[in-house]
């Protein structure tokens, strides 16, 4: 049988449970369990996630991390307040916050033309004495002024704060600014009523120079406070937690109240206590600012889309941080530029919409600097892009929080003239800046006001960007207007050709150098034909030295006459030393020694030509004549040609002659298919090789060739690798400039068999640069992109760098058949002739939606489950197409069935 309890029963057992538990715990229980409940809300407080953005930020939504991307562009924050006595304030706007004091460590500043970097920060304080006096200090040495009472800010920016007591010692009292009173003998200590910038140490930067007359000296690095002006923006969306601030008592109106209620009244009693004692006759305490700890952050962020939309008030948990960014990622109102284009016509737009998914932008085009292109309706030119055929503008390629300086409008070309912006690192950029009469009554301040000059930039509209100037007004400015502050990273780098211009280059070297595709090689084949035996890579020990001693020789004598009987003698014995010092060489017959000499070389090199004019007896007849590892004469197109010279000489050692040779023969024996390498039989510190991209990545049936110089401190160091790049970047480890990134190599880190040690082998290097280099997802090649396999920005992001790569792929494959490098004409012919028919079905295939990288080979075309390529690829694909066809028909390569009305 159930029993039902009153509500009055309930009552008296519920009643004396809590007699029960106050019993138990004397009387205590109600403020242990309230204390309990306040810790549990600090515990959820704390273990609530923020993610903190800043303006410019890019983002993804989290619920589809592989969808569309956005920027962010505007941030409120609302912030808990914690006074150090323990009051809270809950959802303060983050505007109404000030600074304890108004310049901090890392500011960015302008006096006059110049701007700095805050780099340390003297404090000024105002002191209100016990007696109702009030002076300013300018603390030059912290312990002429030393607090009493103990920070409470445990803030090493901060040594003091507003209602913090110091001891003033005499002789600073005597030299500060006395506000009122009078110093007294037996007045020395004091509340620190305000805490502001006195001395500021600045570290100058760059100068925006008016006219010829303005100095180019920076002025002198310590300043006082009130010469300076801050250049700051969006100082209210970088509070973090822990942050100590002030709270102005103009904003308090409406919050006090709020902490009145939520404080206990005998906490209350000993604050006013606390704040009245020791200034009753100046009643100072009611006016001092309080200090407040930031415990809790809430962020709201607007977000511009990529499709041209934007989201306001979005909650931070909603949003994730894209920690990598493609360079074919593009946002509304970017400014980008056309690749192919030439330097003196570069077409320029501002992007209006992108399609994240299919890879295509909208762009409105700007034909010059004022006007915008116009279409035959005189409307304006838009028109829809493929985003691999676009870039960033380099002069235009503003951030949120740059500093920018203002230049005359009108062409860029003439945006140099006048004056200067001048760095300290020495950098000199030609500008003229545009002034403004100002009223801001600086000291000091000419008509043409300097602040009007030097600005941040806070936000892009409409193809314009909008600059918060630092005289405090802000407007919107062309791209062309001004001109970007740009972080000095040491010395400028040798210029490399970039991506952007390889289109240029490919157009110049069809025009000039069509005739190179049926260059002859020189010194392919020995003079019987075969490959390299023994005593043909023994030839090249003693033809290395032989040139380097002729070379040294002849600074002694006439080198258009016959060899003097002492140099003669001189080249017979290195010929004994090379000899005797070849472990791995057979006594060579007399008779074919007899052969060896500078005199065979051109007869050498005319036999090679007429076997290279052979191999294509027949038009359409490819022999097997190319082999895979041979010795050629002549390196002077090597890139390491100028590393060899005389010094090499007393440096070589047996052990250096016995490993190049070992190298030569295991490269002769086990180099693959796909590996071709030449060696100089002038030169045995360079070797020369063509590696072919692997079916099923994106790099497949390329060609891709590196230049290799033995050191002489080789094998105890690795060889030096270069990459023979065309201007073109189509892996994270191998750049433009020809710079070659590998563990192997000892240019990146590794540990164990990954790095060089002296049993490594060029054929290592060259399989893991055709392996793992030229992969089929070269993407995670880059550092710490890794972490990214198998997550969804990760695998997103390297189907769009596959897509990409083998578009670079293509542009590499023309630079190559137009310009083949020496010695290696008669591959790049034969190479192609074999595969010009599967690089352009792949290329239909791709241009119908197969994925890069779909293995052609036996005429597979199952991929309709997997995700295609995009719109934007294949618009670049089609483009590239018959620039293939037209370069594999110029060297005679059939392909009329591709050519035709269907295709």
């Amino acid at each position: 049988m159930e029993v039902f309890l009153a509500d009055s029963d309930w009552e008296s057992e519920s009643g004396s449970e809590e007699q029960e538990i106050d019993f138990l715990y004397g009387g205590q229980a109600q403020i242990i369990l309230s204390r309990l409940e306040e810790s549990i809300g600090k515990i959820d407080d704390f273990l609530s996630f923020e993610r903190a953005f800043a303006y410019g930020d890019i983002v993804c939504n989290a619920a589809d991390q592989s969808g569309q991307t956005g920027r962010v562009v505007n941030i409120n924050m609302f912030v808990d307040l914690d006074s150090v006595h323990g009051k809270v304030i809950k959802d303060v706007n983050s505007k109404e916050l000030l600074k304890i004091r108004s310049f901090s460590v890392g500011d960015y500043v302008v006096h006059e033309t110049w701007i700095g970097r805050v780099e340390k920060v003297v404090d000024r304080l105002s002191i209100v004495f016990d007696d109702g006096s009030k002076c300013e200090v300018t603390v030059m040495d912290p312990e002429k002024v030393v607090p009493t009472s103990p920070n409470l800010l445990e803030d090493s920016d901060y040594h003091y704060h507003p209602g913090q007591r110091v001891l003033v010692l005499p002789n600073v009292s005597k030299s500060a600014r006395w506000l009122c009173g009078n110093w007294r003998g037996n007045q020395d200590e004091g509340i620190v009523s305000g805490v502001d910038a006195g001395l500021i140490h600045v570290d100058w930067i760059a100068s925006a120079r008016i006219g010829c007359g303005m100095s180019a000296s920076p002025p002198p690095c310590l300043q006082d406070s009130g010469n300076l002006t801050l250049l700051s923006c969006f100082s209210h969306a970088n509070w973090q937690l822990g942050d100590w601030c002030i709270l102005p008592l103009a904003d308090r109106k409406g919050i006090r109240e709020q902490a009145f209620l939520h404080t206990p009244v005998h906490d209350l009693i000993k604050d006013q206590n606390k704040l009245e004692r020791g200034f009753k006759r100046g009643n100072v305490g009611s006016k001092l600012e309080e200090i407040f700890a930031i415990v809790k952050t809430r962020t709201k962020v607007d977000v511009a889309w990529q499709d041209g939309s934007c989201s306001l008030g979005l909650d931070s948990q909603n949003l994730l941080p894209v920690g990598v960014v493609n360079a074919h990622e593009f946002w509304p109102e970017q400014f980008v530029l056309e690749k192919g284009t030439t330097e003196n016509s570069k077409r320029w737009g501002v992007v209006q919409h992108v399609d994240a998914k299919e890879r295509t932008v909208k762009v409105q085009w700007r034909n010059t600097i004022v006007n915008e292109e116009k279409d035959s309706d005189g409307k304006q030119m838009v028109e829809t892009m493929s985003a691999y055929e676009l870039v960033e503008h380099p002069d235009y390629s503003f951030c949120f929080g740059d500093i920018v300086f203002r230049v005359a409008q009108g062409d860029p070309g003439d945006r140099a003239d006048g004056g200067h912006i001048i760095s300290e690192s020495g950098l000199d950029t030609e500008v003229t800046l545009k002034g403004k009469v100002c009223g801001c009554n600086q000291k000091g301040c000419p008509s043409i006001c300097y602040l009007s000059c030097i600005g941040i930039v806070t936000g892009f509209e409409d193809g314009s960007v909008e600059v918060k100037w630092a005289i405090g007004i802000s407007t919107k400015v062309a791209p062309y207007e001004i001109i970007r502050l740009e972080k000095y990273e040491g010395p400028a780098a040798t210029p490399v050709l970039l991506e952007e211009n390889s289109e240029e280059l490919n157009q110049e070297m069809i025009a000039h150098e069509k005739q190179s595709c049926n260059r002859k090689g020189k010194g392919l084949v020995n003079s019987d034909g075969a490959g390299p035996n023994s005593f043909s890579l023994r030839q090249a020990a003693i033809g290395f030295f032989t040139n380097i001693a002729s070379a040294f020789l002849g600074t002694l004598g006439s080198t258009s006459g016959p060899i003097s009987a002492d140099r003669e003698e001189c080249e017979i014995l290195l010929e004994k030393e090379v000899l005797e010092a070849c472990d791995l060489c057979v006594e060579p017959d007399p008779g074919e020694l007899q052969t060896f000499g500078m005199g065979n070389s051109k007869q050498e090199v005319g036999d090679n030509d007429e076997r290279k004019d052979a191999m294509f007896s027949r038009e359409g007849e490819i022999t097997d004549w190319f082999r895979q590892f041979d010795m050629v004469s002549d390196c002077s197109d090597h890139k390491f040609h100028g590393e060899g010279n005389t010094q090499l000489l007393p440096q070589m050692k047996r052990s250096w002659l016995k490993k190049v040779q070992e190298e030569w023969s295991i490269l002769e024996k086990d180099l693959p298919e796909t590996i071709y390498v030449r060696i100089y039989e002038e030169r045995m510190d360079l070797l020369r090789a063509a590696v072919v991209g692997a079916s099923g990545t994106p790099y497949h049936d390329g060609l891709f060739f590196f230049d290799i110089f033995f050191p002489p401190e080789y094998p105890s160091e690795p060889p030096l690798v270069h990459y023979n790049s065309g201007g073109l970047r189509l892996n994270p480890n191998l750049y433009e400039s020809g710079n070659v990134c590998l563990s192997l190599l000892n240019t990146w880190t590794g540990s164990g068999t990954e790095v060089w040690n002296p049993d490594s082998t060029i054929l290592q290097v060259l399989l893991s640069l055709q392996a793992l280099v030229l992969n089929e997802k070269p993407y995670f090649n880059e550092a710490g992109y890794d972490k990214q396999i198998g997550r969804a920005e990760g695998e997103k992001n390297s189907i769009n760098y596959n897509e990409s790569a083998f578009l670079l792929n293509c542009k590499s494959m023309l630079y190559i058949l137009h310009k083949p490098p020496k010695h290696f004409e008669a591959l790049v012919k034969e190479h192609f002739s074999k595969r010009s028919s599967f690089i352009l079905s792949a290329c239909k295939a791709y241009m119908e939606d197969a994925p890069v990288g779909h293995a052609f080979e036996d005429g597979e075309n199952e991929y309709e489950n997997s995700k295609g390529s995009s719109t934007g690829f294949k618009i670049m694909l089609a483009k590239l197409f018959p620039k293939l066809v037209e370069a594999f028909t110029d060297i005679g390569i059939d392909c009329s069935q591709f050519t035709g009305p269907d295709t």
